[in-house]
């Protein structure tokens, strides 16, 4: 990683906001496949899967409008999946759960990633969006949480040696770690490079701030 240095004016950085915006960016992936995965099991069969037995085979017929949801500092889009050749008719119930909620997901969401990324564990964060009645069965949401745990560690061993930085904030904060009044402690870092992206770090699990 490197280092150059620059005036206060421009490493200025909010800390905060560039936390939010990395975490809103990445709760829209989150959602996202949440819904992939559930037209998948509607139609049977992975997307590169090919249709096996007598049954009459669904396909996937592209995406929906997008939905603006707001969050906590910003708006994420998702696009719910359609099918063709499908005599029942496909609905998604996960986009619903999160219309019932969107205030309280949309503040909580974010803090809940964070968290599930720091202890490599993304379990609460589904329970904060689907509830205990998950609408999606176990297999699935194990599939899912492995492919967050594997991308959690290719993000945690990334290669930063040609990473110009010019400013770097490191802290601990508190964010809401479940579905009541429990906080949890983060220790993340976060930089600020020449060409003016805030990149996170490093985000890990703390008993305390310092």
């Amino acid at each position: 990683m490197k280092q150059k240095t620059t005036n206060e004016e421009n490493s200025s950085i909010n800390p905060y906001e560039a936390l939010e915006s990395w975490a809103r960016v990445h709760v829209q992936d989150f959602i996202q496949r949440l819904l992939e995965q559930e037209v998948e099991e509607f139609i049977g069969r992975a997307k590169s899967e090919r249709h096996v037995g007598p049954s009459k085979p669904i396909y996937r017929n592209g995406h929906g409008k997008i939905r603006n949801f707001g969050m906590t500092g910003g708006t994420i889009q998702v696009r719910r999946p359609r099918v063709r050749n499908s005599e029942e008719r496909f609905e998604s119930r996960i986009l619903p759960l999160f219309h019932r909620k969107s205030k309280e997901l949309g503040a909580m969401l974010p803090e809940l990633y964070l968290h599930g990324l720091a202890k490599g564990d993304f379990e609460l964060a589904l329970r904060g969006l689907l509830g205990d009645g998950a609408p999606l069965s176990k297999s699935s949401i194990e599939r899912l949480k492995a492919s967050w745990q594997l991308e959690r560690e290719e993000w945690k061993n990334q290669d930063l040696s040609e990473l110009e930085v010019v400013y770097m904030w490191a802290d601990g904060l508190y964010v809401k770690a479940g579905i009541d009044n429990h906080k949890a402690a983060l220790l993340v870092i976060i930089a600020a490079t020449t060409d003016g992206k805030k990149v996170l770090l490093a985000c890990e699990s703390g008993e305390r701030e310092s």
